[in-house]
């Protein structure tokens, strides 16, 4: 996510940023055959070609409010601030809320002085550590945008480019170099344990990771190819992997549904749906994805969809405001019903409780065109007045 810029078309396009897709955290099976699972699809799944299926229904969409006032205790991304904070070597801070980088096409006045593609960590306490690249083998200026993810404790960073992949381990500063049969790790992240960083090879189809994507074991440098896309795949319970697939002319949106062992099964989307790369699904109980229309019509707006996977219903969907399109992403679930939705254009974030229907904004950023990548659990504790029930 994950996103935006180059990565904003990475499903088409391959871009350089870290995209937030995901996948389980537990040791990858072979690929098994997938089946449909008949007994378990919803009573309303289309059987028809998705040419005759309608958009989400309004009684499903909210739209995103208008409102700019951020929540109190409200985070603000100011990457302003952030060009001279100290390198994470010289204050260390032991873990961090979020990455943040300013992306490659950002319009943003500041950006000749904020520089393009450098990531950036906020702290605990909404302070500011820079990385020093070169100490990791990087150059010191960022290769255009650099892959990003960090870990949902907080306590881990991954940062990539052409060059190779680095992990960082904020406890001790220490970083670990991976030289790996990859031409730029893109859609990275982090396993629930911290013991797996999960990537797609930017370029290449033929090398190890082929067009879907890899698990590295970060303790042995293992690469092991997965069975799913890891653009359109998400973590569920152990062992489980969720992978969206959108409408086609010949069949319906599907909701794939993997699990260590078994064969994996599929449920048909009721709905057209146009899953969008630009940040990748997030799963805890449901599974959200961006979307993005490819047709220019304000009835089919992006936006984030939220779906049930033994089922394949559609439960909700945060639209964008009319006239906007493509811009919004499925940053995390905090809780069960609590998912953080972010805005690529504003950098803003915001806290969508999908069962109440409430969305509140929870996040400013100072700068447009912005990548950010958070660390759920770190995130959910800053927020944890807001989540109570």
């Amino acid at each position: 996510m994950k996103h935006r810029g180059v990565a904003a078309l990475c499903g088409a396009l391959l871009g350089a940023t870290g995209c937030s897709a995901g996948v389980t955290a537990d040791t990858v099976a072979p690929p098994a055959p997938e089946r449909t699972a008949a007994s378990t699809a919803s009573p309303t799944s289309p059987t028809s070609p998705s040419e005759a299926l309608g958009s989400i229904p309004d009684a499903l969409r909210q739209t995103l409010p208008t409102t700019t006032e951020p929540v109190e205790g409200g985070i603000d991304i100011d990457l302003m601030s952030a060009i001279a904070a100290p390198k994470v070597d010289e204050a260390p801070v032991g873990r961090g809320m979020l990455l943040a980088q300013l992306l490659l096409e950002s319009t943003d006045v500041n950006r000749e002085t904020i520089r393009a593609g450098h990531p950036y960590l906020m702290t605990q306490t909404g302070d500011w550590r820079q990385f020093d690249l070169q100490r990791y083998g990087f150059g010191a200026v960022a290769y255009g945008e650099l892959s990003m993810a960090i870990s949902s404790d907080g306590r881990k960073v991954a940062l990539a480019d052409p060059s190779g992949l680095v992990t960082v381990d904020l406890r001790n500063n220490g970083f670990r170099r991976f030289n790996l049969p990859v031409h730029h790790a893109v859609a990275m992240v982090w396993s629930s344990d911290g013991a797996t960083l999960f990537l797609k090879d930017r370029h290449s189809s033929k090398r190890p990771c082929g067009p879907k994507g890899c698990a590295l074991d970060v303790a042995t440098g293992d690469l092991t190819a997965v069975p799913y896309d890891l653009f359109y795949a998400t973590p569920g319970a152990v062992a489980e992997t969720f992978e969206v697939k959108g409408s086609t002319k010949s069949r319906p949106g599907r909701v794939i549904t993997y699990q260590e062992g078994a064969a994996s099964t599929a449920v048909e989307l009721a709905y057209r749906i146009s899953p969008y790369t630009a940040g990748g699904p997030t799963a805890a109980r449901h599974v959200a994805f961006p979307q993005c229309s490819l047709t220019p019509k304000a009835r089919e707006a992006g936006g984030v969809v939220v779906v049930e996977p033994p089922t394949g219903t559609v439960v909700a969907m945060l639209a964008s405001k009319p006239g906007r399109q493509c811009h919004l992403g499925a940053q995390a679930w905090l809780t069960d019903r609590h998912l953080l939705v972010d805005d690529w254009r504003s950098g803003d974030l915001w806290l969508w409780d999908v069962q109440n229907e409430l969305v509140s904004h929870v996040a400013t950023s100072q700068a447009t065109g912005l990548n950010v990548q958070v660390a759920r659990g770190v995130m959910a504790q800053h927020f944890r007045e807001i989540l109570r029930p």
